[in-house]
């Protein structure tokens, strides 16, 4: 079942910054700098990631991270177990990043947990599966998958068999939510 995720979801859900965190060396942030949409890695800031084992595979175009992954990009940031970047060869861009393992990305008072997280730059999509939650102060979404298209944005839930899409949305962070905005314009 799919169930698209409205306006008012996308009030509370919306990151607009880029994927980021903090190992130490990180830049200053900018709290005005306007950024991309939900979870996006973008290409300008650089990413700073910390992890037990890494792999560079030059034939599959790949490099692993495995153990305690660590990723931080401006004032985002994001755990998991694993995290494998595909990137094209010829252009050295990332294609692909998918996080594995108790995912966890949070950027202040916004969250997003599951099990697995697509990162896909061709759709520019992020896809978080395995009993995904979404939270943004005490407002929170759960499915079995919630996608964000990045560069409409839009998110969509999904719910499947007995797993129904699941929202808790408080007025109040909403009506603090849109203050916000209005003032950083």
């Amino acid at each position: 079942m799919h169930v698209l995720v409205g306006s008012l979801l996308l009030a509370f859900l919306t990151l607009t910054a880029p994927i980021g965190a903090s190992g130490g060396a990180a830049p200053a942030k900018d709290e005005n700098k306007k950024g991309s949409t939900a979870f996006e890695f973008n290409k300008k800031d650089p990413i700073y990631i910390t992890s037990d084992w890494m792999e560079f595979d030059q034939t599959k175009n790949t490099i692993t991270y495995k153990g305690r992954v660590v990723a931080i990009q401006a004032d985002m940031t994001m755990r998991s177990e694993t995290l494998v970047a595909s990137y094209d060869a010829e252009t050295k861009q990332m294609k692909q990043i998918v996080a594995e393992g108790k995912v966890n990305a949070t950027q202040g008072n916004r969250v997003a947990t599951g099990e697995k997280a697509v990162f896909d730059d061709k759709t520019k999509t992020v896809t978080l599966t395995g009993s995904p939650v979404m939270r943004q102060g005490n407002s929170q979404v759960s499915g079995v998958k919630v996608i964000f298209y990045t560069e409409q944005e839009k998110a969509v839930a999904e719910g499947a068999g007995d797993v129904r899409v699941k929202a808790v949305i408080f007025p109040e962070d909403l009506k603090n939510k849109e203050q916000g905005d209005a003032q950083q314009k």
